[in-house]
């Protein structure tokens, strides 16, 4: 697996929900795989169109997250009212990954406060997401 990660990057989620909606300095674009909108459904019993929008440009996702106020619909307060099932792009947050010609390429979203806090994230972990992405949605 050819793949490109932050050098020696630390991470601790602060649990302030910036990544689950809108800030005064980005729009959040909440992407979701068809398995996300499966899994969502099942544990919620709503029907895709009732929290997502679906979109043809958004490469293995299919579906963009509904807002209220610039905040994810399962947001509430500072909680995430479906963790457990939350989708792809919410449990990989800070960090993306992209295909750029024959190799994974991981960033990350520099404006999360927790970037430099805690541990160092090892390279096992980022190996572990693209696995998780592979399996839930071929990249």
């Amino acid at each position: 697996m050819n793949i490109v990660v932050p050098n020696k990057v630390q991470f601790d989620c602060q649990r302030c929900a910036r990544c689950c909606g809108d800030t005064s300095h980005r729009g959040r674009n909440l992407l979701l795989t068809n398995s996300d909108v499966k899994q969502i459904c099942k544990v919620t019993e709503m029907s895709p169109l009732s929290f997502a929008s679906p979109i043809s440009d958004g490469g293995y996702y299919h579906y963009r997250m509904k807002k209220r106020n610039g905040k994810c619909l399962f947001l509430d307060g500072k909680a995430c009212r479906i963790y457990n099932n939350r989708p792809l792009i919410c449990r990989f947050y800070p960090f993306s990954v992209e295909k750029r010609s024959n190799k994974y390429v991981f960033e990350i979203a520099e404006d999360c406060p927790g970037i430099g806090l805690g541990g160092v994230i090892p390279c096992e972990k980022f190996e572990a997401m693209l696995q998780e992405a592979q399996r839930l949605s071929p990249i």
